[in-house]
């Protein structure tokens, strides 16, 4: 059992792939794609926080969950519906707090006794987004999750 996160998916955003000039023709085929990477590294038994922007407006995004494997632990997002999940979340990776949250921010929980921050939202390709914070969002991690525990590492490093 593993522990991966993710986020920005935005399953069913045809307009997105201009926005954060994602490589595909279409939303057919990033939808594709983001479901055979993420069915690829991920397990039934494993788990994946997703930290929001799951689907474009909500979508349909029931449809979506059924295809992917693993637990699903929700976060909110700003393209997500009320109440999709929750607004923030501190998880352990081995010795390390890592808070996690749709957007990134400056400071957080445990800052300064070295805790990390993962977040999306930016749609940026850099993994490093400040010190000891990280993008987790597909456009950073080659459109699949990646194991929590590799991220809070590469921001200890």
């Amino acid at each position: 059992m593993t522990d991966f996160v993710t986020g920005c998916t935005h399953f069913g955003h045809a307009n997105i792939i201009k926005l954060a000039n994602r490589p595909f023709a279409d939303v057919d085929e990033m939808d594709r794609t983001l479901i055979a990477n993420w069915n690829a590294v991920v397990g039934q038994r494993d788990t994946v926080y997703h930290l929001g922007d799951f689907a474009f407006r909500g979508g349909p995004g029931e449809e979506y969950l059924k295809r992917l494997n693993g637990r699903i632990v929700r976060l909110q997002g700003n393209h997500d519906p009320n109440g999709w999940g929750a607004d923030y979340m501190r998880v352990k990776c081995n010795k390390t707090r890592a808070v996690l949250f749709h957007y990134p921010i400056e400071e957080w929980d445990g800052w300064y006794r070295g805790a990390v921050h993962l977040h999306c939202h930016t749609h940026k390709p850099d993994f490093v987004s400040g010190k000891r914070r990280g993008n987790v969002g597909v456009d950073a991690t080659g459109f699949t999750p990646m194991r929590l525990e590799e991220a809070v590492a590469r921001l200890l490093e």
